[in-house]
Order: structure tokens, then C-alpha cells, then sequence
């Protein structure tokens, strides 16, 4: 079956294939001077003092825990509802992932779900700004303080969410940021890691390029270009220049990125905010840049709203299945009910910058359609 209208879709064009092929003819794929200049421009926007680009959100999260180098049984605190990646990435670090609920309001986790779940071996809280939505970070920082443990924030949804001068991954202890192709900028793949610890910042640095002291292209003009020192264990996480290039275009678009999707949650917010058998998860949008567009279909008719969207050729998805369900967490699994009842509502209905003004007229008309009818009275009932 065709999906005319998918949930995601990224937005790349002319010059992000000017920027791969200049890349192409340079023959210098690897980490280099475009990684740099994307580090640099990352660093600028965010306020960050360091800001260390990797190869997907996924590495900038496991770099991020790693970095706090946790041992046996140290716990980290997170929300079950987010995307796998959270939680291997404690795993690899050598951490337990202790589970908690979320806000039904904003699926964030919030202080006191956080707090409900420190013991004596807690050492880290891993703070999720769902559909960049930003957590209550002041409340996680305060907590944070007084047990003397680290606040990461995975920033996977939330890049360009926040004002200058407090924008998401550069609140807590560490930041963690995702440029998959869905993502609210791309660089075909890519992460990175931001943080004002010259410490931290200095051992993520080593460790995301095999545990080098230097790169090839700092070596590059020096007297024995050959010569490096390993000065931690590492990883082959670095971003490359292919990678760079693309997100260096995506960067001088985000605006107009951000403008597109922050008019289409209006549309949808004001369609939406009345319909009987949803409930709207709204978006602070002066503050937001927002990455999904999440409803609750309420009175068990989500899974057959999503069946007759695609049967129109509209793309939805479920984001996420909760981690405490999943069997190889089972060992860390624990009831979670309001996780659980959020899971069995919500569905990420179509957002992406290039959709017409007529696709998302359809998704409402669609959505509306079903919700009105007899036929999703009767598959509820």
C-alpha cells in the first residue's frame, strides 16, 4: 500500500548535494575541517563551550554516560517512554537504567517522577525532551544538586528548542543531540555531544575517535603527520566530513525549517483541540521547535485510526513502545501504568517540512472522518 504522506520526511535539496559533491571531489571524506567548522557553528548557536560531533545520537548518548565512567550497579534514572537508544546507551556505558513515568501532559519526565526513583546508587538522570518539548529542567537541576548526581539531557527531538542563552542540551551536565534523516535537521546521520565541563569534554573528545589524542586533520600540517598517542580507551564515533557538509546547509535552514512545522501544529492544534476521542499534546511554540505532532486517540481506537489512515495513504506511527516492556530490559522491568495506558493512545500524526497545505487538510479530514463515524464508534465498543 502506497503512503502518500509519511509521518517524517527529510527536507534536502540542491545545495546539500552541491555541499556532498565538493566533498566528493576534495577526496578528504573522513573527520576533518567541514566537522570542525559544524562543530564551531553548534557551539555558537547552542552558548556551549564544547561541542564534539559524532556519528549518530545514539554514540553522542553512550559517549555522554561513558564519559561519567559509572561502575557495577551504578543506576541511572530514565523515562521508559522514549527510543531505544536511551537506554542501551546506559547499558554499553556499564550503568542499570532505572524506569519512571512520564507527564500525560507533555510525556516528559518531570522532578517528582525522577525523585520517586533515586536510591543510594543512583548517579545519573537521563532527562528526554520529548517532541522537543523541554523539560522542567530547573526542578531536575535542584534535585540533581542536592543528591550531587549528573543531568544528561538526550536533545535527540529537540535541537533549536529554547531561547539563546538556555536552549535544550545545554542545561544540565551534558547534552546529547540526534541528526538522523527525521530529525528537525539532518546530516544524512550524525549526533553530537555539547558541554561546558572542560573535563568531560576532553575525555568525550578522545574517546569518540578511538582514544586518539589528535586527529588525522589536526596532524595533518604538522612535522610527523604519522605520529598520534592513545590516551583513553575509545570508539569510532567521530563524524565525517560527508556528514558535516550536509548538516552545515541544514543549519543556515533551520528557520525556515522551524517556521514550517511550528504552522502546521497550529493547523493541527486548532482542528484537533475540540474533537471528541483525542486529546492534543501541545507544544509551547514560542520556545519549541517541534519535532512530532502527538495525539491521544482516547476510548481504544487508535490502532484502527491508524489502519484506516494508511488505508488513505497517510503514514502514522507510535513513538515509542515503552522500554520496561521490552524482553531485554526485563531484568530493570517494573509497573509503570500511566506508561502504559499512554502507550496503548498515542500516534504521531504526519509532520514534516514539505507538506503541502492540502496534505495536512487531509490528515484533519481524515482523522475527523474516522472519529465521527459509526463504523469507530463500533470498533471501540
Amino acid at each position: 500500500m502506497h503512503i502518500r504522506i509519511p509521518s517524517h520526511r527529510p527536507c534536502l535539496g540542491p545545495a546539500e548535494l552541491e555541499a556532498v559533491r565538493q566533498v566528493l571531489e576534495s577526496r578528504w571524506l573522513g573527520r576533518g575541517r567541514l566537522t570542525k567548522e559544524f562543530e564551531d557553528r553548534l557551539a555558537a548557536y547552542l552558548g556551549a563551550d564544547h561541542v564534539i560531533a559524532v556519528n549518530s545520537g545514539t554514540a553522542a548518548l553512550h559517549l555522554a554516560l561513558d564519559a561519567l565512567e559509572l561502575e557495577p550497579n551504578d543506576e541511572v534514572v530514565v523515562p521508559s517512554l522514549t527510543f531505544v537508544s536511551s537506554v542501551q546507551a546506559i547499558l554499553a556505558a556499564g550503568g542499570r537504567p532505572v524506569f519512571c513515568e512520564v507527564n500525560p501532559a507533555t510525556l516528559n519526565l518531570e522532578p517528582a517522577d525522577a525523585a520517586a526513583c533515586l536510591s543510594e546508587r543512583t548517579r545519573a538522570i537521563l532527562t528526554v525532551h520529548y517532541g522537543g518539548r523541554i523539560c522542567d529542567m530547573e526542578g531536575l537541576r535542584r534535585l540533581a544538586a542536592v543528591r550531587e548526581i549528573h543531568l544528561v539531557e538526550d536533545a535527540a527531538h529537540a535541537f533549536g528548542s529554547g531561547p539563546p542563552g538556555a536552549r535544550a542540551g545545554t542545561l544540565g551536565d551534558i547534552g546529547c543531540f540526534s541528526f538522523d534523516p527525521i530529525k528537525n535537521i539532518t546530516c544524512g546521520g550524525g549526533g553530537a555531544v555539547a558541554t561546558n565541563d572542560a573535563a568531560l569534554a576532553e575525555r568525550i573528545r578522545a574517546r569518540h575517535n578511538v582514544g586518539l589524542e589528535t586527529d588525522s586533520w589536526s596532524r595533518l600540517t604538522g612535522e610527523r603527520p604519522w605520529f598520534y598517542r592513545v590516551i583513553e580507551p575509545g570508539y569510532r564515533y567521530y563524524m565525517s566530513n560527508l556528514n558535516a557538509a550536509i548538516g552545515l546547509v541544514q543549519l543556515e535552514r533551520m528557520e525556515e525549517f522551524r517556521a514550517r512545522k511550528r504552522a502546521i501544529v497550529r493547523r493541527y492544534d486548532e482542528a484537533f483541540s475540540a474533537v471528541d476521542g483525542l486529546a492534543v499534546i501541545r507544544h509551547d511554540l514560542e520556545d519549541v521547535f517541534p519535532f512530532n505532532y502527538v495525539v491521544r486517540v482516547l476510548d481504544g481506537r487508535r490502532d484502527a485510526l491508524m489502519q484506516h489512515l494508511k488505508e488513505r495513504g497517510i503514514g502514522t506511527t507510535i513513538q515509542f513502545i515503552p522500554n520496561h516492556l521490552q524482553p531485554v530490559f526485563a531484568p530493570f522491568s517494573r509497573p509503570l501504568p500511566v506508561t502504559e495506558q499512554l502507550y496503548e493512545e498515542i500516534l504521531t500524526l504526519p509532520l514534516y517540512v514539505e507538506m503541502t497545505d492540502a496534505d495536512v487538510e487531509e490528515v484533519i479530514g481524515e482523522v475527523k472522518a474516522f472519529l465521527a463515524s459509526p463504523v469507530a464508534a463500533s470498533r471501540a465498543s
